[in-house]
């Protein structure tokens, strides 16, 4: 069953997009102290420590942005990350750790996690964010991200939608970091990030993703907000984007389940579970009621888990 980005509501006369199909946010888990550290560094070396770089305005952008965004932007993005991979290693899903070298401008990883011969595109916003936004600069008609054709893989398997609580962005505002021009920078600003930012109490939840499939029919079907309209009647839009809804997103479980939401999904798209006893793969088993079993069972492994606890 293939989802779909569902429409906007369109105020031409305001030139407002209005989000319709929306999902509460839901706090899933907090962030680990380990994985807010490992983010910690990273986001500040590829911005304020200028170890790496990141690009400082959006595909198809006008807006550059300054030291305070790339780090808030690059943190929230390592950390939605690992979020995820927590997610999957909780679930007995083998995956690999989120990277976190540090690359110049120019360079970067084709994927942002890599799970079982599938790559993984995780995007980050706000508790209150109902849409998954990708630059329609970056894409073309395939589904084929664009800047890395040059270096690797260019298609994802899933893309998915990570949200913050609390904002970020706000954060950074409120303490006078997010517009900071970069001479203005005070010599001691790795310190006031760790207070102000690294410490505080994460919360995130998933929304949801997208298969490969769904993000090309997006694109094909030309789901867009034009460079800029007022998304909900608050924010201008800075270049023009692809557009997802939340409410019509797959939840996480259908990436390792095939259920009523994905039938007709090659067994080959979705991800496996392993025994936490034996380490082969868990299969669901019908009986009475369903559950889940280990593909070990004729060796003298009986774990069995309830459906129910995924």
């Amino acid at each position: 069953m293939e989802y779909e980005a569902g429409d906007l509501r369109i105020e031409k006369e305001t030139n407002g997009y209005y989000v319709q199909d929306k999902k509460r946010f839901s706090a899933y888990a907090r962030m680990l102290s380990s994985d807010k550290d490992e983010s910690f560094k990273f986001a500040y070396g590829m911005s304020y420590g200028q170890e790496g770089e990141h690009r400082a305005h959006r595909t198809g952008g006008t807006i550059n942005r300054t030291l305070g965004q790339i780090f808030i932007n690059t943190f929230q993005g390592k950390m939605a990350e690992y979020a995820l991979y927590r997610y999957f290693e909780r679930k007995n899903i083998l995956i690999d750790k989120p990277d976190t070298e540090q690359h110049k401008l120019g360079v970067w990883d084709s994927f942002d996690l890599s799970c079982q011969e599938k790559h993984i595109s995780i995007k980050s916003t706000k508790e209150y964010g109902d849409l998954l936004l990708l630059e329609t600069g970056d894409w073309n008609d395939d589904g084929e991200y664009i800047p890395n054709q040059n270096i690797g893989n260019v298609r994802y398997d899933y893309t998915c939608l990570v949200r913050f609580s609390p904002d970020g962005e706000k954060i950074m505002r409120e303490n006078g970091l997010l517009w900071q021009r970069d001479k203005d920078v005070p010599g001691n600003i790795r310190e006031i990030l760790i207070e102000k930012v690294r410490d505080i109490d994460w919360k995130y939840d998933f929304p949801g993703f997208i298969f490969y499939s769904e993000l090309v029919k997006m694109i094909r079907d030309r789901h867009v907000i034009p460079k800029g309209a007022m998304l909900n009647g608050k924010t201008k839009m800075d270049a023009e984007n692809y557009y997802f809804q939340t409410g019509n997103m797959h939840d996480l479980i259908d990436s390792y389940t095939i259920n009523k939401n994905t039938e007709g999904t090659h067994d080959k798209d979705m991800l496996k579970r392993t025994c936490p006893k034996c380490g082969k793969t868990l299969v669901i088993r019908h009986g009475y009621n369903d559950f889940w079993g280990c593909e070990g069972y004729k060796n003298g492994c009986r774990y069995t888990e309830s459906l129910e606890n995924t």
